[in-house]
């Protein structure tokens, strides 16, 4: 059985009220809409439902490096928004995954705008200085009243 877990991540870590417990992916695989994720010393139905709906998270350094112009969402959530010529669009707040047009929640004020995360729109992404430099096309802005 091929695993994600082999390709992403081998140990993850989950948060018990304040506290961090570190756990080895032995499995994971999806079911339906979800995933499945087997941890070794969780062997029991009454063992599992005890760590449902508490945050798993994953150390950044045992991801996998991406492919160029490919980011995980971590990444660009939280991103400062910019066009061109410096004006201020936003903070990146969400992510839309949609097959072949992706987009980005920009929250201004109280507003969000969604803006197409594509090579023609988004011109750069600068993650060390968790910026984005955008193109839009005219009127995208006015669209969503910025």
């Amino acid at each position: 059985m091929n695993t994600l877990c082999n390709i992403f991540f081998s140990r993850v870590f989950i948060k018990k009220e304040e506290n961090l417990e570190e756990y080895r992916v032995e499995s994971l695989r999806s079911y339906k809409e979800h995933y499945i994720i087997k941890l070794e010393g969780i062997d029991s139905i009454f063992r599992a439902r005890e760590l449902v709906g508490l945050e798993i998270q994953l150390p950044e350094d045992t991801l996998q490096s991406l492919e160029k112009d490919n980011y995980y969402s971590f990444q660009i959530i939280g991103c400062s928004v910019v066009t061109q010529s410096g004006k201020q669009v936003g903070n990146v707040s969400d992510l839309i995954w949609v097959k072949d047009n992706n987009l980005l929640v920009v929250t201004h004020e109280e507003k969000e705008i969604l803006i197409p995360f594509t090579h023609s729109v988004c011109l750069e992404v600068d993650l060390k200085q968790k910026i984005i430099r955008i193109d839009p096309p005219e009127g995208l802005l006015e669209l969503n009243e910025i």
